[in-house]
């Protein structure tokens, strides 16, 4: 659990994506996918007003808001989603969506041409869906914003603003369905020290990095984690 912290703290100061995914893929392999969940919305949300102060500039907010629109309705469907699966189904569920989301990154798929705002929006569904299930709303996202051609350093503002909000929302709904206790904000003070000790490492390579390197990074840490998901899971 602490590698996977480390390793999802260095990804999310380094690209402003992929914490959520690292966190949970990691911390699925050895505990309840809800704990983990439970623990990456709070964390997700100091991050984000941590980094919230050197993206604010270059936030699209337009695009944000929309993608909010359609994560408001779509997390509610995904908490149904979330609520009734058996745990090794989720993990199962969560490994490949994982694979598949990375792979697609990975080849560098790209949209024919931008997306309007109902593409948004209807991106912003699917997140919402994603998130209220295996916590995970931020993929599609990145994958989106990267098909439809914006820079990394967009994309990091975008999805930096756009977690804040998204996990505000999943406070407050996996609040009234009891995942997040006590022992979930106990959790994350622990884990804490080290979120921040791996925002500051990871913000300073990615400074200097170039998009191709920006993306690799990343994606070979989460496809690495899906592969071993996976295997496990349909082994055990």
């Amino acid at each position: 659990m602490l590698a996977g912290l480390c390793l999802a703290s260095l990804a999310r100061g380094y690209s402003g994506f992929g914490f959520s995914a690292v966190l949970i893929a990691s911390w699925s392999l050895v505990t309840d996918p809800a704990k983990a969940i439970a623990v990456t919305v709070l964390l997700e949300i100091v991050a984000s007003i941590i980094q919230a102060f050197s993206v604010w500039k270059s936030i699209p907010w337009k695009r944000v808001l929309l993608l909010m629109g359609g994560a408001a309705p779509g997390m509610l469907l995904g908490i149904i989603v979330l609520t009734s699966l058996p745990v090794d189904m989720l993990k199962l569920i969560l490994a490949i969506f994982v694979l598949v989301a990375a792979g697609l990154l990975s080849v560098g798929w790209k949209l024919k041409a931008r997306a309007n705002d109902l593409g948004t929006f209807a991106v912003g569904v699917a997140s919402g869906i994603v998130n209220g299930s295996i916590g995970m709303g931020g993929l599609p996202v990145a994958l989106f914003l990267t098909a439809d051609g914006d820079s990394p350093a967009k994309i990091r503002a975008a999805v930096v603003a756009y977690f804040f909000l998204l996990d505000m929302l999943g406070l407050i709904l996996f609040s009234q369905i009891g995942i997040i206790s006590a022992d979930t904000f106990s959790l994350a003070i622990l884990s804490f020290p080290v979120l921040l000790i791996g925002m500051f490492l990871g913000t300073r390579h990615f400074l200097g990095a170039t998009p191709e390197g920006f993306r690799r990074v990343t994606l070979i840490m989460l496809m690495g984690i899906a592969v071993i998901g996976t295997v496990r899971s349909l082994l055990s």
